[in-house]
């Protein structure tokens, strides 16, 4: 099973550090638009698709919240903000599997495929 249909399986979580982290929100998400993303940065269209997202995903004044769940290996992201719109936009990134879990006031810190980029 390759990673997208893991997270799939999960509905959006992701592994970090031994622990499942899932977005509060589950999105429905747009098969099509999955596919492209998953292709990666291999056509113009796949870098648009990936800057697209990633600017969601940073580009907010949300916090990522994260506690814990009824489950000891999962842990549940809220992301918590003054607009609902961004909150909306950060929650489809986390859907497409650019999710944000950390803000301070000096990074944020993305997770992109299984890797975090800061």
């Amino acid at each position: 099973m390759d990673y997208f249909a893991f997270l799939w399986f999960l509905h959006c979580a992701l592994l970090a550090d031994g622990q499942v982290l899932r977005p509060k929100v589950t999105v429905s998400i747009d098969d099509s638009l999955q596919r492209l993303v998953k292709g990666g940065h291999d056509t113009d269209e796949g870098r648009h698709i990936h800057d697209f997202f990633l600017a969601l995903a940073a580009c907010n004044t949300i916090v990522p919240i994260v506690t814990d769940s009824s489950e000891s290996n999962v842990r549940i992201i809220d992301y918590q903000g003054e607009s609902p719109d961004e909150q909306a936009l950060v929650y489809a990134a986390a859907a497409y599997g650019f999710t944000l879990i950390e803000r301070t006031s000096g990074h944020i810190v993305i997770d992109f495929r299984g890797e975090r980029h800061r």
